[in-house]
């Protein structure tokens, strides 16, 4: 599900949290571009391409903004990722401000909406790989450390960018022995989206953004009440992620080398949730209410509260019009605010014929300049720092809430094997959440699962 829709992040959205409505199946993690399958929302707001007032001029200067170099005279390269026609019309659009800075470069772009990883793994392999791709962790585990990618360094000073333009957080995922090879493209996040309504009408005050884990658990018991429910999690290891970060704790150790879910405070974060869902019954899994998700059960008024990204924006925006919502920072735990993040990137084909004309493409489409050229069509959050300060954010607080969330969240990378120790704490999660298992003993049990599967790789 790495390829569905990019209606992405926050704004339209991000991630993706497809999901499930059995009581044993868990809810897929968002990745920053991707959408809720079981929804196949349609982007409220990504279909319409930015406005010529909105498009950044190419002479724009400043932290993260593009300064043209030169390039091999007559290029012609190609340029390919995933996404459905939204997303497709968003990088045409992008490809066209890339070409009034080099108008003799032609850029083909070439789309694969499915199965995208699996198709760029074989054209690498029969030499036919397109100049310019998106890359994800996956991508970057097959071909960063095997010479398959251009390490853009050397053009990054070229073009007047550096590493510290983008969110440091975003950046190990693409490095490899000190190189980078991709430039993170946007990224996605979590919020705390609940119902005004439900507040007003339980007697209980609104969410703020001083707001504790405390305080979630007590307004989710006031909000629970008959067929409503004050919270949904679904046992999934993204959402279950920022509050283990809260406390300090990890999936795996610095080295993802160990998993390390089972630690003290990865049970304190379990029984958490534990306690909600299976003492206090104030929260539901998506199955608990029948729907496939929490966004679904937001949408349906089924639940007060959720942790989604910016996804949720254009799925009410399009289907549940009527539905009022906001999205605030997700409350602070014992050591602070934290979250989770999910990006991809834009990397070059090191097999290229043109080299510093793919090298000028990715680096453009990954600049300031254009990402808040994408910024404005509500698309995408920007992974350049200086563009969450954006007036933009100032008339879209919910995209603002989450857009913030970026500057203290943790990047959803655990190491080539990072699969494997998400697919262990979800698993163990749901152990607790059907009661099946304390959550010492289901954190215990997967640990020890995730470290032999990392083992035999």
């Amino acid at each position: 599900m790495k390829q569905t829709s990019l209606t992405l992040i926050i704004l339209v959205a991000l991630v993706l949290a497809a999901c499930s409505g059995g009581a044993t199946q868990t809810q897929t993690a968002p990745k920053a571009t991707e959408v809720p399958k079981a929804a196949q929302p349609v982007p409220a707001q990504a279909t319409t391409a930015p406005a010529q007032s909105q498009q950044p001029a190419a002479s724009a200067s400043g932290p993260g903004f593009f300064k043209k170099f030169d390039v091999e005279p007559n290029a012609q390269i190609t340029f390919s990722g995933w996404g459905d026609e939204a997303e497709q019309a968003v990088w045409r659009d992008a490809i066209a401000r890339f070409n009034k800075v080099y108008p003799d470069v032609k850029v083909t772009y070439q789309p694969v909406p499915a199965d995208f990883q699996t198709k760029l793994k074989a054209q690498m392999a029969a030499n036919q790989a397109p100049d310019t791709f998106y890359v994800d962790g996956e991508l970057m585990t097959a071909f960063g450390a095997t010479g398959k990618l251009l390490a853009l360094d050397d053009y990054l000073g070229q073009s007047g960018l550096q590493k510290s333009d983008w969110l440091e957080s975003l950046l190990p995922v693409f490095t490899n022995a000190g190189k980078l090879y991709a430039i993170p493209k946007d990224f996605g996040t979590l919020g705390l989206v609940y119902l005004p309504d439900m507040f007003t009408a339980a007697g209980v005050k609104e969410p703020t953004a001083d707001w504790t884990m405390d305080d979630l658990k007590n307004a989710a018991k006031q909000l629970t009440k008959g067929r409503v429910y004050g919270f949904c999690m679904a046992p999934d290891w993204a959402r279950f992620a920022p509050s283990l970060f809260q406390l300090g704790g990890d999936f795996t150790d610095a080295n993802f080398t160990k998993a390390t879910f089972n630690s003290p405070e990865a049970v304190q974060a379990t029984q958490y949730w534990a306690d909600m869902k299976l003492k206090d019954k104030s929260l539901a899994s998506p199955s608990d209410v029948g729907s496939g998700w929490c966004g679904e059960a937001i949408a349906k008024q089924q639940v007060a509260m959720t942790w989604e990204g910016g996804w949720m924006i254009p799925f009410l925006a399009k289907d549940f019009k009527d539905v009022k919502y906001k999205i605030i920072p997700l409350p602070k735990g014992a050591k602070g605010v934290s979250d989770i993040l999910f990006t991809n990137g834009i990397g070059v084909n090191a097999a290229t014929k043109f080299p510093k004309a793919s090298a000028a493409l990715a680096l453009y489409l990954g600049s300031r300049e254009n990402q808040e050229a994408i910024l404005q069509t509500g698309f995408a959050l920007p992974s350049t720092k200086a563009s969450l300060d954006h007036p933009w954010f100032k008339d879209h607080p919910n995209e603002a809430a989450l857009a913030q969330m970026g500057k203290v969240g943790k990047l959803a990378y655990w190491g080539a094997q990072g699969a494997k120790v998400q697919d262990a704490v979800a698993k163990s999660l749901e152990k607790v959440w059907l009661g099946q298992s304390e959550p010492k003993a289901a954190l215990d049990a997967g640990v020890d699962q995730a470290n032999k599967d990392m083992a035999a790789k």
